[in-house]
């Protein structure tokens, strides 16, 4: 922070680019040090100026004399022959020069140049231009949508800063105004700084009429002397406007304009716009064309900025939404136990919402498929190891199944070696030929933690090496992860083989078991049924076929025909754990998949709201597959507090259920229950209160494991 601004501009006297060095001071004092830092800041990446301009008030004359020698070393980065000139200003912004320090400056300045471009360098390195993007419009105070918004608060930032702007109002700023008025708060700061550099005997009353919200009812007068400071425009229409209510136009200030036209008789501080000879630093012409009808706005309310959101979009999931690995891969591996949710990981103290059972795969006929192809193809008959992680079992099952495929396919793999990671980094890798083929094996990876720490220790213990990565699912939480994972792992003489992708978030999946295990644990005397599913969360294998609490009638069953997979799957064979995986892969794709249009995508951030729409419950009406909807969306997800039509419609399904507790149809009810008491659910307060009479009148009829769950529901009322 400087007590001085300085900057540099393109003038009449030094023309060739930005080569007038310009360094002001408003009325704080300044010393050596600030004028050595100005000069040093304006020099040290650029070219040395031709011609150097000190504009300073008139108070601090004796200041800048009395640096005397030290003026040398503070000019040192100047070439000797650059004029260098001091002017001061009074109180009336009148500047006269004052003496040379070097050369022959000019006695006489042309201020249009250093007030234009010097408020325009400000305004734009102060990021007073706002840019709404592609997707959003601004809303201006006088309600035209664009894509721009120049913000003046930006720009009156810093003191030295803010006395440059209000120096330019000091000729207008005359002892015999009574008012001045802002059309922003903002700008206040501005209007301070210009009454103390007139050390007026009287300040004058300074308001606010809040831009066009109040410019026609606030009392300008036309029987006294005002100024008006508008902070910025566009269009010129605010002081073509007050420029008819008050007594002299031309005390009507816009502050930065990019209006194509000034406004006759009022007056304007700096025209931002772009001009290659008088103004370089300019706003160029916007070539955006807005639709305010497709774009987000942006509404100012107050001082700040407002993304309006439309209402929450209501998102039904479509037999298109479905990931490469559900049209593929996931429905070959239904009924064989391939999958498990809330498994404690053998590697760090977690659980993640799905995991794959190696040991499992490696015996199905598709694995074995795969892994032929994999040999045939990737293998080097010149590997001269294979390594796998310790602390995975399944990294070593997967590690012996291609070994057994190589010698099937009548491979020797002669001098290759088997190898742990901890082998490699305890120095037992030690072939003679360091260019070899190693094979690095993981049975199923997240983000490739496993395969970066192999990488590492082969760059220290075998750095020439040829390496392949392998492995059997990755299941990154994004694409972008996705992406990273490959390029942290494929360079030119590296490859990275994996046989299906599952793009979903394990961990935050993860939560609604832990939200319910958190539940259950904190009541002793549970329901017999709960007291079992709380042993069932504890067990570190997992679930298969218990992911979902039971019905009436048992546990939840995927009946003939599931849309999302082939007719030719036996959906009798499959477990609670495929049909999830299933859908968190559906669900994950429809948050962030590429194939998605934007109005179809459960996106959820500052400017869209999105749940999961009543109408999916209703169209896929098997429980299971209810069940499985709930837990893989978010809390976000099923929020339908600014959703009244679905909020009543899923309290209308929920009530439904009720009734059908003892049919298929209502088979899901506890889990609907759940995820209401686990505040994963939201309801508008007068849903609630419908669905809350509905449970209270059905009491008699419910299972003591929903009559407990609903007393663990926070209703809001």
């Amino acid at each position: 922070m400087n007590s001085l601004y300085s900057f540099r501009c393109r003038s009449a006297e030094a023309p060739n680019g930005a080569s007038t060095l310009v360094i002001f001071s408003g009325p704080g004092e300044f010393d050596a040090n600030d004028l050595t830092t100005a000069v040093s800041d304006q020099t040290r990446n650029d070219l040395s100026p031709e011609l150097v301009v000190i504009l300073f008030p008139e108070l601090l004359t004796k200041v800048l004399t009395d640096l005397g020698d030290e003026l040398d070393d503070i000019f040192a980065p100047i070439a000797r022959d650059v004029p260098i000139g001091a002017y001061v200003y009074d109180r009336c912004g009148h500047v006269r020069f004052l003496r040379a320090f070097r050369a022959d400056p000019p006695k006489t300045l042309n201020l249009e140049p250093i007030r234009r471009q010097g408020l325009t360098k400000l305004f734009r390195d102060r990021g007073g231009l706002l840019e709404a993007g592609p997707t959003a419009h601004f809303m201006k105070p006088s309600g035209r949508a664009d894509s721009r918004f120049l913000r003046a608060a930006h720009a009156l930032a810093e003191g030295a800063e803010i006395f440059f702007c209000a120096f330019w109002i000091l000729e207008l700023l005359t002892d015999d105004v009574q008012r001045i008025h802002v059309d922003t708060s903002a700008i206040a700061s501005l209007a301070f700084a210009a009454v103390l550099m007139k050390d007026r005997k009287t300040v004058p009353v300074i308001t606010t009429f809040k831009s066009y919200d109040g410019k026609d009812t606030h009392p300008f007068h036309k029987d006294r002397k005002e100024l008006v400071l508008i902070s910025a425009s566009q269009s010129g229409e605010m002081a073509k406007g007050i420029s008819k209510v008050v007594a002299d136009p031309k005390m009507v200030v816009t502050l930065f304009s990019t209006a194509p036209a000034s406004v006759p008789n009022t007056t304007t501080l700096a025209d931002l716009v772009y001009d290659g000879e008088l103004n370089p630093h300019g706003i160029r012409p916007e070539t955006t064309r807005i639709d305010p009808k497709n774009s987000r706005p942006i509404n100012l309310i107050g001082e700040h900025f407002h993304a309006v959101p439309d209402g929450p979009r209501a998102i039904v999931p479509k037999l298109d939404d479905k990931p490469d690995v559900v049209k593929g891969f996931l429905p070959q591996l239904v009924g064989q136990e391939v999958f498990r949710a809330y498994k404690s990981s053998l590697i760090a103290n977690s659980r993640r919402a799905i995991w794959i059972d190696v040991e499992k795969l490696v015996l199905t006929d598709f694995f074995r498929k795969w892994v032929r192809t994999l040999v045939a193809t990737s293998i080097p008959a010149s590997t001269r190891a294979i390594v796998h992680f310790d602390d995975d079992p399944s990294s070593k099952t997967l590690a012996s199944a291609i070994t057994a495929e190589v010698h099937a396919q009548g491979g020797q793999l002669v001098e290759c070696r088997i190898l742990t990671l901890k082998e490699i980094e305890s120095g037992k890798m030690d072939w003679e030929i360091c260019e070899a083929p190693v094979v690095v094996v993981g049975g199923a990876t997240g983000h490739g933690a496993e395969f970066l720490m192999a990488s590492r220790a082969l760059r220290k213990y075998a750095p020439a090496s040829h390496r392949i990565y392998i492995t059997t699912a990755a299941m990154p939480s994004s694409p972008a992860f996705s992406s990273a994972l490959k390029s942290n792992l494929e360079q030119p003489t590296y490859k990275f083989h994996k046989w299906f992708d599952i793009l979903i978030d394990r961990e935050r999946l993860a939560e609604s078991w832990h939200a319910e295990r958190a539940l259950l644990v904190e009541d002793d005397n549970l329901p017999n049924e709960l007291e079992k599913r709380l042993g069932e969360l504890d067990s570190s294998l997992g679930l298969i076929d218990n992911l979902f609490l039971e019905g009436l009638g048992g546990k939840l069953k995927l009946r003939d025909n599931f849309a999302f997979w082939p007719r030719t799957v036996n959906c009798s064979t499959s477990s609670q754990a495929d049909v999830f995986t299933t859908i968190a892969a559906i669900v994950a794709n429809i948050r962030s998949g590429k194939d998605s249009m934007q109005s179809e995508r459960l996106l959820n951030d500052a400017y869209n709201h999105c749940v999961i729409a009543a109408e999916t419950f209703f169209r896929f009406n098997d429980g299971i597959i209810q069940a499985a909807f709930i837990r893989a969306s978010l809390p976000i997800e099923l929020d339908y507090r600014d959703a009244p039509i679905e909020s009543e419609r899923m309290a209308d399904l929920v009530g439904r259920m009720v009734d059908l507790q003892h049919l298929p149809h209502g088979e899901a009810l506890s889990e609907f229950l759940l995820s209401l008491a686990l505040q994963r659910m939201k309801l508008t307060p007068a849903s609630e209160e419908s669905l809350k009479a509905k449970l209270d009148a059905s009491a008699p009829d419910l299972s003591e494991v929903n009559k407990w769950i609903i007393k663990k529901i926070p209703w809001t009322r």
